[in-house]
């Protein structure tokens, strides 16, 4: 029987509508009467960067999709240029998305169309939102709670716009540029590990420096890859045979795809180990897991045939990696249970005591308010009432995400975010067990950015340098858009011999 589909509707909204045209208008008077006199006045860099920006301004009201490109690219490499605005400080990857959201508001207002992705993980987000903005009640410093409940409403309005209003062809060019930004990334962290580029904190066994790439830390760097490299393994491991011995004319997106999939699959692995986190490592052990579990079949065997290929090859894991990297996970709960005022601290032990620490700070404002805790954005604030003596510092965060939420949102709080957490989960489980290649790509590469989120937020909080704008792209790709073209409704719900026959979709 043949598979119900839906008809296709244009990408390209037409007929233009009279308001944008006008908006636009207006837009290119006062860019020209602004560009005139920063040509007359200002240096000639000045001048050439209004002009591609005026380029940029118009490119994105004609299709703000096109911001989310650059935004894949300015998340990782955002902090190397900031603007600085009477006090206030945006990154690159800010402006991009002030930009794009800008863009889409007046191109919907426009055209009167207004229209989002909806699933079961919208509203999970909604309620999450909803409960930190209760959680204000509690906050004295309402700058840093509002700046946190910015966040979340930034990854909420960008995965409703990705969910919703991206199409199928789209999505690729946009995985396309999520690689190559963890791509560049990963290239940049190795050569930092082997030439030695990075403080004296960062030396490694006197000969090498963790990877950090351009975030500064190598936890958040870690981090980054770790939610990114899922996305590349799962497109390499799904679609090799269709690049190899492709059924009907593969676009261009799907030519370049496939071997900067294996590229960056590679170099981003390698750049994750030389970071040497712990959270890290932990994340992608998490993500692996789930990927290796949604590939298989059936469930128990594969359970079964992980757990041997471990007990096989955990000599050579012995031999060949170095155990100092390995205990970094085991040294972890060494010093639990213990009275951390007590602990004698070296340079062994700094760093794990140093957590620990901030996860009781964390536990003792939970138990102070149990049920809205803190409010939203005041763990540095309440920090000092609740600090072990010798650990002072609030470092902005309790370096587990979960003791993090549970310290501000309380009881509430943590029940919304793993609300968000199982939802985002049954979504992406859904995806990667579907037929279709592309969208059981994504899934896949969902599944395995949730386990590293998942793992690495019990001793982290990646929830920083624009990291969950990435999240939230990632995650919107896994709703079916509202513009489909049969080819792509075929590729969701078509047994999969239909599939085959479908080569754009492949």
């Amino acid at each position: 029987m043949t598979p119900t589909t839906i008809a296709p509707r244009p990408l390209k909204l037409a007929p233009h509508p009279p308001a944008l045209a006008w908006i636009e208008a207006v837009v290119a008077l006062v860019l020209l009467m602004v560009l005139g006199g920063f040509l007359a006045l200002a240096p000639l860099a000045w001048g050439v960067l209004l002009i591609v920006g005026a380029a940029g301004g118009v490119l994105l009201l004609r299709n703000p999709t096109l911001g989310l490109y650059a935004l894949a690219i300015a998340v990782p490499f955002g902090s190397l240029r900031t603007l600085n605005m009477g006090g206030l400080t945006a990154s690159a990857a800010q402006v991009m998305l002030a930009a794009f959201l800008g863009a889409w508001v007046l191109q919907a207002l426009a055209y009167r169309d207004l229209r989002v992705g909806r699933s079961r993980l919208t509203l999970a987000l909604v309620a999450w939102v909803g409960v930190m903005a209760l959680s204000l009640l509690r906050a004295q410093a309402l700058p840093a709670a509002l700046s946190e409940l910015l966040k979340w409403v930034q990854v909420t309005i960008l995965f409703l716009y990705v969910a919703g209003r991206v199409s199928w062809g789209e999505r690729r060019w946009l995985v396309l540029f999520l690689l190559l930004g963890g791509l560049a990334q990963g290239a940049l962290g190795i050569y930092q590990f082997l030439a030695r580029i990075g403080p004296p904190g960062f030396l490694l066994m006197g000969q090498y420096m963790r990877a950090h790439g351009t975030f500064g830390q190598p936890n958040p760097y870690g981090g980054y890859l770790g939610l990114i490299l899922p996305l590349a393994y799962a497109y390499a491991l799904t679609h090799w045979r269709v690049w190899l011995w492709p059924v009907g004319r593969l676009s261009l997106a799907d030519r370049l795809l496939w071997p900067l999939a294996v590229g960056a699959t590679a170099v981003m692995a390698a750049a994750l180990i030389m970071s040497w986190s712990r959270g890290a490592l932990l994340g992608f052990i998490a993500g692996a897991a789930l990927v290796t579990l949604a590939l298989a079949r059936r469930i128990w065997p594969a359970l079964l045939v992980v757990g041997l290929v471990l007990l096989v090859t955990l000599p050579l894991w012995q031999t060949q990696v170095p155990i100092s990297y390995l205990a970094r996970l085991d040294n972890t709960t060494a010093y639990l249970g213990q009275d951390l005022a007590l602990v004698e601290i070296d340079d062994d032990n700094f760093a794990i005591v140093e957590r620990l620490a901030h996860w009781d700070a964390a536990w003792q404002m939970f138990s102070r308010r149990p049920w809205l805790g803190v409010g939203i954005g005041q763990y540095a604030v309440e920090y000092p009432a609740v600090a072990l003596p010798r650990w002072q510092d609030p470092l902005g965060h309790a370096h587990n995400y979960y003791l993090h939420t549970l310290a501000e949102t309380g009881l509430l709080g943590l029940a919304a975010y793993l609300i968000v957490l199982l939802s985002a989960l049954a979504l992406a489980w859904r995806r990667a067990r579907s037929f279709g290649l592309w969208p059981r790509a994504l899934g896949l590469g969902a599944l395995g950015m949730l386990g590293h989120l998942m793992g690495h937020s019990l001793v982290d909080n990646l929830y920083v340098q624009e990291i969950y704008l990435l999240i939230a792209i990632i995650l919107g790709m896994l709703v079916a858009p509202l513009f489909r073209s049969p080819c792509s409704e075929q590729a969701v719900l078509a047994p999969q011999p239909t599939i085959r026959s479908c080569a754009d979709e492949s």
